[in-house]
């Protein structure tokens, strides 16, 4: 225990001798214009910022171009490219790994752990809160994927409608936004349009868009309104067969789904219904044999 006051009252110290220093070198205006894009932090993650952003600062200049693309394309795939920079990912996760730390060793001091195997199991925390940021990014990135997956196929109906209405491609994407919910369909169109807009060509834009999202449905889409334009074939149709196309595969993703249904029951089954069954007919027969004296007998 005095170890553990100790500890805190060094962190305290520290946290005094850098507060000075925190206020003095706290960002510019120049500095907040410059995040100004960025969508609103978690609350955690807000407190955290100035010392995450001060550390990130130095990451960045050592920081290899290889890892910085490798994880830009993850953070883009999670929609989470508005939210923080790679270096700044990178900062996340060694500050887990810090807290987590913490967390074991106060577990530790403040319960007086002494047996090896709880020490040894507590100090997985540390592992673990390295790899959460991960964690979350793979389940971000899935949640993400099934969900555009899922809009996908009304917005491209709503596309063919307006293209069929006489509208132009641009105009036909800015009327099938208005028609989703916020998510990540409305969020890639909608960075799509602004670059659009500020004079990148339709097929960089579409390009870009099919590496951020990283899905199969959303290459082809880009590829085939890119090769109608280019070899001057009619959009409207390509967009046609696209939703059609779209809706087959969700039709056979749930057929897919439905038929994995069984074999994901299978298991909750016989780990769980059938023991209760047999106990439910087993109990009276057991009591009937333990009234007659059948087990008396052996």
């Amino acid at each position: 225990m005095t170890i553990l006051i100790t500890v805190l009252s060094a962190l305290s110290c520290a946290l005094l001798i850098l507060l000075p220093w925190v206020l003095k070198h706290r960002p510019s205006q120049s500095q907040i214009r410059d995040v100004a894009w960025r969508d609103q932090l978690p609350p955690i993650l807000r407190l955290l910022y100035p010392l995450v952003r001060w550390y990130a600062s130095g990451t960045e200049k050592t920081m290899l171009a290889f890892k910085r693309e490798v994880l830009q394309a993850r953070l883009n795939a999670a929609g989470a490219n508005y939210l923080i920079t790679p270096a700044e990912f990178l900062v996340i996760r060694r500050v887990a790994c810090t807290l987590g730390l913490l967390f074991a060793l106060y577990i530790v001091f403040a319960l007086n752990v002494r047996s090896s195997l709880y020490i040894a199991l507590i100090a997985t925390l540390v592992p673990f809160a390295y790899m959460y940021p991960d964690l979350w990014l793979r389940d971000a990135t899935q949640r993400r994927r099934a969900r555009f997956e899922k809009e996908f196929p009304f917005f491209l109906d709503v596309l063919v409608l307006g293209m069929k209405a006489g509208l132009t491609f641009t105009a036909a994407v800015e009327q099938a936004m208005e028609q989703l919910r916020e998510g990540p369909v409305k969020q890639e169109f909608s960075r799509y349009l602004r670059e659009a807009r500020t004079g990148v060509a339709r097929r960089v834009a579409l390009d870009r868009m099919a590496s951020r999202v990283v899905i199969p449905a959303v290459t082809n889409f880009s590829a085939s309104v890119i090769q109608a334009e280019e070899t001057g074939g009619s959009l409207c149709e390509v967009l046609a067969d696209q939703a059609r196309q779209r809706r087959q595969e969700r039709f056979l993703r749930a057929e897919k789904l439905a038929n994995q249904a069984p074999v994901k029951m299978l298991f909750p089954l016989i780990a769980l219904l059938f023991p209760i069954t047999f106990i439910i007919i087993g109990f009276p027969i057991v009591m009937q044999l333990i009234d007659s004296g059948a087990f008396k007998l052996l």
